[in-house]
């Protein structure tokens, strides 16, 4: 596998990629029991990622749709081809996208606040 050009600034060496192999059981669970293993899980560990400002860090792993772990590992899965070498190709272009995007999306300070309930449904009676 080589190396993954997010920009030309940005650049993921492949020692801080990882990349595994599932069926997919969207079908009949006997026919995919029996298939190559064709869809791709891929995954980017941040952690000492060159090239990487630790707020962008922060940004990537905010960002929901790479789906961040504690350890600061992101991952994208990709199983729309029969193929195992184009469903890594997708996976590549989504990780690359999703990441581009990640860096640009602004994050707010803090966890989300919680909205308080209403008193709803009580009746003050006299």
């Amino acid at each position: 596998m080589e190396p993954l050009v997010v920009r030309q600034d940005l650049v993921i060496p492949i020692d801080h990629l990882s990349v595994s192999f599932t069926r997919s059981l969207d079908g009949d669970a006997v026919e995919a029991a029996r298939s190559t293993p064709s869809t791709v899980e891929l995954r980017f560990d941040t952690r000492g990622c060159p090239g990487l400002e630790p707020e962008d860090v922060r940004r990537i792993l905010a960002f929901p749709p790479l789906r961040a772990d504690s350890r600061g590992t992101v991952r994208v899965v990709c199983g729309e081809f029969r193929s195992r070498v184009k469903n890594l190709i997708g996976a590549r272009e989504m990780l690359r996208e999703l990441l581009l995007e990640a860096v640009a999306h602004p994050v707010s300070d803090g966890p989300p606040t919680r909205r308080k309930r209403g008193r709803a449904g009580l009746i003050k009676r006299d």
